[in-house]
Parts: C-alpha cells; structure tokens; sequence
C-alpha cells in the first residue's frame, strides 16, 4: 500500500505539469493567431434583439476550462481510491474550471504586453495551486482535510465576487445576466456543499435553490442605482448565507441558534457594503 501510495505521487506530479505546460502553451498561442469570428444575431426578445459574437475570446476561455476540467478528471483519476467515495468527482472540477474562467478574463483584458506576461504567470499559479489543492482533498479523511477544504471555500467566494463583479460591469441585459448568475452561483454552491459528505440528491437540491434565490436577487439589484461592484458582493453574501446554512442542514447540525447568527453577520455585512460602496 506505501509504494503504491509513492508511485501514485510522481504520477500525480506529472499529470500536473503537463497540464500547465499545455494551459500556458495554448494560452500563448492564442496571444499571436488572429481567428475568425462569427456572429448570431436572433429576433427580438422581450422588445429587444438578443444575439452573440463568437470570436477567439470566446474560444480562449472555452480552451482553458476544457483544459483544466480535462486535466483536473485526469488528476483525480491518479488518486488513491476509495472503497466508497462521500464526493462525487464531478465536484472537484467546478473550481478548477471556474478559475480558468477567471484566468481567461483577465488575459483578455490585459492593456499591455507586460500586463499580458503578469497575468499569464498568474493563470500558471492559479490554477497549478488549486488543482493540487483540489487532488489533496479527494477525501474527507485526506490529511488535513478542513485547512485545505477552507481555502477551496475561500476561493470559491472570491471567485464568485470577481465573475459576478466582471458579469454585471458588463452592462448586459437582465436576460443575460440573471441565467448567468444562476449558472455560477449554482455551480459554486455544489462545490461548497459538496465538501458536506451529504447525499448527491439534496447537494443538487440545495444548490439548486440557491442558485434560483441568487438570480431573484439578481433582478432586485438591477433595479437599484449601485455600482458592479457592490452588487457582486451582495450577490456573494446571499450566496456565503444560503450555502452555509445549506451545508449546516446537510451535516444535520443546523438549530436555531447558527440562523441567528448567520442573520446578524449577513446583516452587519450588508450595511458595511452600503457604507463603503465598493
């Protein structure tokens, strides 16, 4: 079992590499070809036309997150197995891929070339560090499981807080943005829930209302004169509130006494984003 577990390390190790080597080579690659684009035009929705534009954007951020989803699957399928796993594998994609995402944006908003180069060392480092943090937590009996766990959950929060920041900066249509915040928000909660060791079911279940919850709240905020910004981080307190409740209901241990105090954080949170609007 010990050299089992040793052989399985390098291997593990060199799955990793590779995957970077890939991301930064087709991350690169895209920086010097110029592709096509295609554009969608549909009738009038709602009074409004509604279409997109297909270009290499579009493609770079697909390219990485079928990268990193790919190589995180390829990942975990090295790691030491289970007779019977509390995770089903499908989650341990969702922060990997999202941080591509993430990644992606931040290439394409680059001004410059030295900006471009900071961003691209930083996409290596991103997603090389989630994706072993990810492998490490295969298990809610792996080694220091909470600490690790914790950071993931961190993540996922600061990822929500950029990809609704950059969604709803975007000045899209409400018919755009709300399915958009349903997609992330949802996926992110799977994550965080997830992480309970709860039956798949009532993960999708749970995650499944506070991703409906998120794009309610989502259409509410539209109609309120604030800026990106504090949006997303309302967006993300409506969704730190309903996912550790959720999580607390999952674990069974959720009394009367945590939605007090998860009501007072939520509270004193939302009027510290009133007053410093972000």
């Amino acid at each position: 079992m010990i050299s089992r577990q040793h052989n399985q390390q390098p291997l593990a190790e060199n799955r990793l590499s590779i995957l970077l080597a890939v991301v930064l080579t087709g991350t690169t690659l895209f920086r010097f070809v110029e592709l096509p684009t295609y554009s969608w035009n549909a009738r009038r929705i709602f009074g409004s036309p509604l279409g997109f534009t297909l270009g290499s954007n579009w493609l770079l951020s697909l390219l990485l997150m079928g990268l990193v989803s790919s190589g995180t699957y390829s990942l975990m399928q090295s790691r030491p197995k289970i007779q019977a796993p509390e995770r089903a594998l499908l989650f341990s994609l969702i922060t990997p891929t999202l941080s591509a995402l993430f990644a992606s944006l931040l290439l394409l908003n680059a001004p410059s070339w030295p900006t471009w180069l900071g961003s691209l060392l930083l996409t290596g480092l991103l997603i090389g560090v989630i994706v072993q943090l990810t492998y490490q937590v295969y298990s809610l009996n792996a080694p220091h499981y909470a600490g690790i766990r914790m950071i993931l959950n961190i993540t996922d929060y600061l990822l929500a807080s950029a990809l609704f920041g950059l969604l709803l900066g975007a000045q899209e249509r409400a018919l755009v943005t709300g399915p958009a915040v349903i997609i992330l928000s949802g996926l992110l909660s799977l994550d965080l829930l997830s992480a309970s060791g709860g039956d798949t079911r009532e993960v999708f279940l749970w995650g499944g209302v506070i991703a409906l919850l998120e794009g309610e709240l989502v259409w509410i905020l539209s109609y309120w004169s604030i800026s990106p910004w504090t949006a997303a981080m309302i967006l993300t307190l409506g969704m730190y509130v309903g996912s550790g409740i959720s999580y607390q209901h999952l674990l069974g241990k959720l009394q009367q006494r945590m939605l007090w105090e998860f009501a007072i954080i939520a509270a004193a949170m939302f009027i510290l984003l009133l007053v410093i609007q972000p």
